[in-house]
């Protein structure tokens, strides 16, 4: 089994390198899936609107889906790319994940309630950044790296910020789904559960410890989520198979 993992908003998938080093290959495959290229050049076009990113997701990831198992994990953005992402592959009729793992995410129908922060002036934006928390100080701190880093970030917060759910495609995907919330994040718990709405199998919930960011404080509790949950579901596939 392969799970391709989304980071948040401005985040790098290197946030999930340390899953790697505790989770054998033979048992799940981690692969931290880049949704932006990690750094800036003249030629590169940063995409701020949420479906240009899915697209160039969509072209990118679609031939590494081939007959192996795989399932997704996205963390606040990434979940909701995670979610797009099924979507668009249920549509185009190419295999979709067996399981879809949504962390902090908040469901399409309630982007609209995000304040818009992507187009504050500098010092504005950065003090939203440190409020947030999922930016480290040491990026924020440091002026060549925020140089680097700040553009893709910005075209993050515009992206998901502005992002509108496209109707026309089914609400609901056959996908088994498994949603992790924060007991302190922002996000009211309203527009946590509904995530029911849009699952059509068997949807989970599992509180965590923690805010928005709880994904870097509770890395054991949510690999132990991920690997019991992917062993049920291979059980019962094995099982309809008799």
């Amino acid at each position: 089994m392969k799970l391709f993992c989304f980071p948040y908003a401005g985040g790098l998938p290197s946030i999930y390198y340390s899953w790697r080093r505790v989770l054998s290959p033979a048992l799940l495959e981690i692969d931290p899936f880049e949704v932006r290229p990690s750094f800036q050049s003249d030629s590169m076009v940063l995409f701020t609107s949420f479906y240009e990113v899915l697209e160039d997701v969509y072209k990118r990831i679609t031939p590494e889906l081939g007959e192996e198992p795989f399932a997704f994990f996205g963390h606040s953005m990434g979940g909701l790319i995670a979610f797009e992402l099924t979507r668009k592959l249920l549509q185009n009729g190419k295999p979709l994940p067996q399981h879809l793992f949504l962390s902090a995410s908040r469901v399409p129908h309630a982007y609209h309630k995000l304040a818009k922060t992507y187009h504050l002036p500098h010092n504005e934006f950065i003090g939203s950044l440190r409020t947030l928390g999922g930016t480290p100080d040491e990026v924020l701190d440091n002026h060549e790296l925020l140089e680097l880093f700040l553009p893709t970030i910005r075209a993050d917060f515009q992206a998901v910020q502005t992002y509108e759910m496209n109707n026309e495609l089914p609400q609901q995907i056959p996908v088994n789904m498994t949603v992790l919330f924060g007991k302190e994040d922002s996000i009211e718990i309203q527009d946590i559960v509904a995530w029911r709405d849009y699952c059509g199998r068997e949807c989970k919930f599992f509180p965590m410890p923690g805010g928005h960011f709880f994904i870097h404080h509770q890395m054991n509790p949510i690999l132990a989520i991920i690997q019991d949950t992917l062993n049920v579901d291979r059980a019962v596939a094995i099982r309809a198979q008799f």
